[in-house]
């Protein structure tokens, strides 16, 4: 009898499959830091960390009590 294996991307969770995704609560702190302390624009702060252009904007609006 031959076993063939699953397909790579179901057997290995994604987070393994490449670099860790953050969490949201690290990756809002992350956003707010740098904008905030380090006074870096959004984009710089989105290619930095991976993420859409429009993420961060909508972290730092929801930390000012904007709704996106």
């Amino acid at each position: 009898m031959r076993f063939s294996a699953p397909p790579l991307s179901s057997s290995v969770p994604s987070s393994l499959a490449g670099a860790p995704p953050l969490s949201h609560q690290v990756l809002v702190e992350r956003v707010l830091t740098l904008w905030l302390h380090e006074n870096r624009d959004t984009h710089s702060i989105a290619t930095e960390l991976g993420i859409d252009g429009d993420e961060v904007c909508k972290i730092i609006e929801q930390s000012e009590g904007r709704r996106p």
